[in-house]
């Protein structure tokens, strides 16, 4: 049916910015120590690791303590044209991975330097939410993967973003690296003709 096919390239896009929105918008409702104890409880930080590292990643995709407008717009270029190439669920995997491992890979290095002294210790609660993780994965798979119009877009969406930490060339990599297996396992099942024997 349309609306399934539809569903899948571009549901995952419009479900993931609504939320983007929602979530900013009640942040940014709240007087500004409850906004403090919203975004301490999300960062995804060295602090919060023990205590509840689920909730903390999940809620930090959805919120930004600056302006959400352009996380908007880039988070439906990239997520739509991943929706596009991939289907909703291998999508969500993408970006979901290039959250997760991306917040891995960056707490994990930073945890080494408070380890041995080269940062104080006041980094462990460092405050750190935002969508970027998951809009870079989906703009460099984007440019990977999809259709030309679709690399274009998120070719110039990738050029208005700042990816120099480390967190953020992980998910770059970690989005590119689950891209390519689907590619790879799709283009691995495509049958192949049957001898007739002749």
């Amino acid at each position: 049916m349309r609306w399934v096919r539809l569903a899948d390239r571009y549901g995952l896009a419009l479900g993931y910015a609504a939320g983007l929105v929602l979530g900013t918008v009640a942040l940014h409702a709240q007087p500004a120590p409850v906004r403090a104890r919203w975004l301490d409880w999300a960062s995804t930080n060295l602090a919060n690791a023990p205590d509840h590292p689920i909730g903390a990643l999940v809620v930090s995709a959805f919120l930004t303590a600056g302006t959400v407008g352009w996380w908007v717009l880039l988070a439906l270029v990239g997520l739509g044209t991943v929706g596009v190439a991939f289907g909703a669920w291998r999508g969500f995997v993408i970006v979901a991975a290039a959250h997760v491992l991306g917040t891995v890979f960056s707490e994990g290095i930073l945890a080494y330097r408070v380890a041995t002294g080269a940062l104080p210790a006041a980094y462990r609660h460092i405050q750190d939410v935002g969508p970027s993780y998951v809009v870079v994965g989906a703009l460099a798979a984007g440019i990977a993967y999809a259709p030309w119009p679709g690399r274009l877009a998120c070719a110039a969406g990738f050029a208005v973003l700042e990816v120099s930490a480390v967190g953020h060339v992980s998910a770059i990599l970690v989005a590119l690296a689950v891209g390519g297996g689907f590619v790879l396992a799709r283009r691995t099942a495509v049958p192949r003709p049957v001898p007739d024997g002749r």
